[in-house]
């Protein structure tokens, strides 16, 4: 007997449920227009939280770093001082927050705020300056000492300063005047970097010694 039986193949109907009824599709739901506005506003207020918080830990870096490179300079010029056996002069001078210098040299005095000067603060014939412009063009130093310029010296044999301008206090603010360390330095020579009042303190130093002047607003 000949089988008639017709063969549908690739073509074939796909098998029912097991209730009789055919598969539905999957159906994918994506984000509505409220759930997109929702995620932005909630993002919005994580970011307006977390602004303060990072601003105030770039800018405490800022004085910091600023600070640091400040006493480095000054501790190495002591060094010097001691490892040449020769004195060291140190001359500052201040007219902004933006026209400042530190500079150092084996001669009794020195200018650090023209480069082209025939007496720019060197040694070895090498510049040995601090200014703005090691801090990022930022106006971190609020004041040096009493006077807007001055100078001081290290002797040779146990590293000690003198000049009639120490002991000298450098104060450096944040952008925002937050955060404020001040760096003195004394007749010993010992550079020390403290906060001159609590509402500006920067974490992780203290207070400066008592018979220091406060901060000015």
């Amino acid at each position: 007997m000949i089988d008639r039986t017709l063969s549908v193949g690739s073509c074939s109907r796909p098998a029912a449920s097991p209730r009789g009824q055919l598969p539905r599709l999957a159906r994918y739901r994506g984000f509505t227009l409220v759930e997109v506005l929702m995620s932005v506003v909630l993002m919005g207020i994580g970011v307006a939280l977390a602004l303060p918080s990072f601003r105030d830990m770039v800018e405490k870096r800022q004085v910091t770093n600023a600070a640091e490179q400040l006493a480095s300079f000054v501790n190495t010029a002591q060094g010097i001082s001691m490892k040449r056996n020769r004195d060291v002069t140190i001359k500052y001078k201040y007219q902004d927050a933006d026209l400042w210098c530190v500079g150092a040299t084996l001669d009794a005095d020195c200018t650090c705020l023209d480069p082209e000067a025939e007496d720019y603060c060197e040694i070895d014939s090498q510049a040995f300056v601090l200014d703005n412009s090691h801090t990022g063009s930022l106006e971190l130093l609020h004041s040096m000492g009493t006077e807007s310029e001055g100078f001081y010296s290290f002797e040779p044999e146990r590293g000690l300063a003198s000049g009639t301008v120490l002991p000298l206090t450098m104060e450096l603010r944040s952008p925002s005047g937050e955060f404020r360390l001040n760096l003195m330095v004394n007749q010993v020579g010992r550079v020390l970097l403290c906060s001159g009042d609590d509402s500006h303190a920067v974490p992780g130093y203290g207070r400066c010694p008592p018979g220091q002047p406060e901060e000015e607003s």
